[in-house]
């Protein structure tokens, strides 16, 4: 596999941020059901933030596969109240639309800068 180039190991280390944001933010809403005594969806919010973590591991271990420098960007702080569950539903939809339009991104960096290898990973 040819090196990784460094835009886009730039932009993939930035992904893996948003996906440790992402596995943070759903630990967060677990957290919330669980304080709501909610244990089924709280159960399915630590599903979903383990999910989030394997995205970002999956793209972390790619970069240095390919002879990159991970670096770990700082993760914000996590929402940790919503007005109800269905406030945290809605979160979550915005939330999954913001990462995939920042999938595509990727995808099209890829395709832009021919690395054929990082585009077949994001499949």
């Amino acid at each position: 596999m040819a090196p990784i180039g460094e835009r886009m190991a730039k932009a993939l280390n930035e992904q893996v941020k948003w996906e440790l944001f992402s596995s943070y933010l759903y630990l967060s809403m677990s957290a919330y059901f669980s304080a709501m005594k909610l244990p089924g969806f709280a159960h399915w919010m630590r599903v979903q933030a383990q999910e989030e973590l394997m995205h970002g591991m999956k793209i972390y271990d790619f970069v240095i596969e390919r002879g990159g420098r991970a670096e770990l960007l700082a993760i914000d702080e996590p929402q940790f109240e919503w007005a109800s569950p269905l406030e945290v539903a809605k979160a979550v939809y915005d939330h999954e639309k913001k990462v995939t339009g920042l999938i595509n991104g990727l995808v099209n960096l890829a395709t832009e800068v021919k690395d054929h290898a990082t585009f077949n990973m994001l499949q």
